[in-house]
């Protein structure tokens, strides 16, 4: 059955605020300061000519795609929909490996900006593996990341279709089918599993932003607290991922969290 829409959004609301009191001093300062550091490390672009002389301000819409789509994902999983936290994110990585293959060669531009008249020049630059950079740091685990959306969150596949579907026995000979639009809240460890890899994706994201911008503009005296989740709320991830191995799964796979020496 479909539910009332009005409920539907209520329960959206309510789902927040209980974001908000379980999250609100720790989750969501982390993702307020990615987003801001973000904006500030390729901000430069906007005002700077690089190292030598040269303007990158086209990459400016790329860059607000990012940002833009960071924060629908952070929308829909402060509302406890996590597999509509990474459909809306994805939009954003794709743009950032985009991004990453301008810098590479700005001639990517120009084969991206005709992809209708010709296609195959398109799918030979920035399909599959042909995504990955060579100025952006860690561009191949993103690109593997960027698959795996592809894969589980974008297509309905069988692990997509069963994912938030179950069955119920109503009575005998009746079968109730079931549709969830929210996290469980008995899989409270799932959805904070989801969490915890989208921000350390998002914090690799900003180190290796970092990285491509200072290797064009030069090294910068601002110190930004970034490439430090992982330190802050490392000891919680290692506990989830050691209770569970499909919580470990989710942060390895979508957050590239690295969990050398635990037991799962």
């Amino acid at each position: 059955m479909i539910p009332d829409f009005i409920k539907y959004i209520s329960t959206v609301n309510s789902n927040f605020n209980i974001f908000l009191k379980n999250y609100q001093d720790t989750y969501l300062p982390n993702f307020n300061i990615i987003i801001r550091s973000l904006e500030s490390i390729w901000g430069r672009i906007g005002k700077e000519k690089d190292l030598s002389g040269h303007s990158h301000v086209g990459l400016l819409p790329f860059v607000n795609l990012l940002i833009r789509h960071s924060i629908y994902g952070f929308q829909h999983i402060a509302s406890y929909q996590s597999f509509l936290c990474w459909l809306s994110f994805r939009p954003g990585l794709e743009s950032l490996l985009i991004l990453g293959k301008f810098v590479d060669d700005p001639n990517n531009a120009n084969i991206w900006r005709n992809r209708e008249a010709d296609p195959e020049a398109y799918r030979q630059t920035f399909e599959g593996k042909k995504l990955i950079s060579k100025m952006l740091p860690r561009s191949a685990d993103f690109q593997q990341v960027l698959k795996r959306l592809n894969d589980n969150f974008m297509h309905p596949n069988p692990n997509f279709v069963y994912r938030d579907t179950g069955i119920q026995n109503e009575k005998e000979g009746l079968l109730f089918l079931k549709t969830e639009y929210f996290d469980i809240v008995e899989n409270v460890d799932i959805h904070e599993a989801h969490i915890l890899a989208f921000l350390n994706l998002l914090d690799l994201i900003c180190y290796s932003s970092d990285q491509l911008v200072q290797s064009l503009y030069g090294a910068t005296s601002d110190r930004l607290p970034i490439g430090s989740f992982s330190k802050i709320v490392g000891s919680r991830a290692y506990y989830l991922a050691n209770q569970d191995s499909v919580l470990k799964k989710i942060m390895l796979e979508l957050g590239l969290w690295d969990f050398k020496g635990t037991e799962n």
